[in-house]
């Protein structure tokens, strides 16, 4: 079986630099790899209570884009200057299975948000304020690799399952979130940096 070339230092104990980052690893100790399968999403709430709306089957958006624009002199035809635009994040799409136990969680959580959206104009309740949503990715052990907290989020929308008595397909539910960007966070959950 070929191993993969890196530096290594028998005199260190079997231990050489991990490629790109100058830390040591031991000879056939290989990163943890993330599952794209298993994640987890959290909505941070009030009091820094956070809803687990739970596991999910498929994260699509989590994409940010650095625009430029291209600045064009007079009389030079082969080259352009590229100046820094905008930071744009794409809307972060969630998908899965419905199910007992995690499916009515987030229905709870949607009538909260729709009661703030439009009614507190009349009940004196406090109006909808964007949540971060945290986005949690695990490995093969079920242990955090890495995270995501989406800025200032607020649902986009839902979407249930399509009914019908011909199918046996299972049934699906989909939630959007727009926000304003977001920070990678450490296996413990604290944005880095912090």
């Amino acid at each position: 079986m070929t191993m993969p070339s890196q530096n290594f230092n028998a005199a260190s104990g079997g231990e050489g630099p991990s490629p790109g980052t100058g830390r040591s690893r031991r000879l056939h100790q290989y990163p943890r790899a993330a599952m794209a399968m298993r994640f987890q999403v959290v909505v941070d709430g009030l009091e820094g209570k956070g809803l687990d709306l739970g596991m999910w089957s498929a994260c699509r958006g989590l994409q940010v884009q650095f625009t430029a624009k291209e600045i064009t002199q007079g009389g030079d035809y082969f080259t352009q200057q590229l100046l820094p635009d905008r930071v744009k994040f794409s809307t972060v799409t969630l998908e899965r299975a419905m199910t007992r136990e995690e499916s009515p969680a987030l229905q709870d959580w949607l009538a909260m948000v729709a009661r703030s959206w439009t009614g507190y104009e009349f009940d004196g309740s406090e109006s909808y304020q964007p949540q971060s949503v945290r986005i949690t990715l695990f490995d093969f052990r079920g242990e955090p690799v890495l995270g995501w907290a989406l800025q200032n989020a607020y649902p986009k929308d839902w979407s249930g399952p399509e009914l019908n008595a011909k199918s046996n397909a299972v049934a699906v539910e989909k939630i959007s979130f727009e926000h304003s960007g977001f920070l990678r966070l450490d296996v413990s959950g604290a944005p880095l940096g912090a």
